[in-house]
């Protein structure tokens, strides 16, 4: 049985009933310590960004798994990340690299690879401290910031746990100015991204 939510929170909730709340109600909703968070505004540009950065993250996880290596890789957006259940919460991020998961197994903190969040006017503080802050803290290795514009994403800063859990520690920041490649990395496996595939808005011919 699924419920809808009126907004109104006296008392956290349990992530059970966190999951019983409908489920196009929670499509915009995040649940910290038990109290449910509404989503910052997303424009179409924003959107768009993260769908592209995760087919790019979608695309080089297949290149990684067609060299036979065992590993497997899935992308999503959007999607709960449970961080921890008690209390609960989970966060949903624009682009988040994990690892394979069977059908009905919920996503979580040790499953991810890169999480990554778009940048707007709503979420920047939310991203730069709070999201960072809880993402460290459940040890999902990466995290990505991507700001953007018209064209599609602009700049691209990527942070790492240095251990198994704590802070994030800055590894690199690129511009859309300083060439065609916007990542290029050998953890967690071999993968570059261009510009171009970040794009959004219609090709200039």
């Amino acid at each position: 049985m699924t419920i809808s939510w009126h907004g109104s929170q006296p008392r956290p909730i349990t992530w059970e009933q966190y999951l019983d709340l409908d489920e196009e109600f929670r499509r915009d909703l995040e649940i910290v310590d038990g109290f449910i968070v509404p989503r910052e505004q997303r424009s179409r540009e924003h959107q768009k960004v993260g769908t592209r950065l995760s087919l790019a993250l979608e695309g080089a996880a297949v290149t990684e798994m067609r060299t036979g290596n065992g590993s497997c890789y899935e992308t999503n957006t959007e999607v709960d990340v449970l961080l921890w259940e008690v209390p609960p919460t989970a966060r949903k991020p624009d682009a988040v690299l994990h690892k394979c998961l069977p059908e009905y197994e919920q996503l979580a903190a040790e499953h991810c690879v890169i999480v990554a969040e778009v940048l707007s006017t709503w979420s920047i503080r939310r991203d730069r401290v709070h999201k960072m802050s809880d993402y460290a803290d459940a040890g999902v290795p990466h995290y990505w910031l991507i700001s953007f514009d018209k064209v599609g994403a602009l700049t691209i800063e990527r942070y790492a746990l240095s251990g198994r859990k704590g802070r994030y520690t800055h590894i690199g920041t690129t511009h859309r100015d300083m060439g065609p490649v916007a990542v290029s990395l050998t953890d967690p496996f071999p993968l570059e991204i261009l510009w171009r595939d970040l794009e959004v808005a219609p090709p200039v011919i």
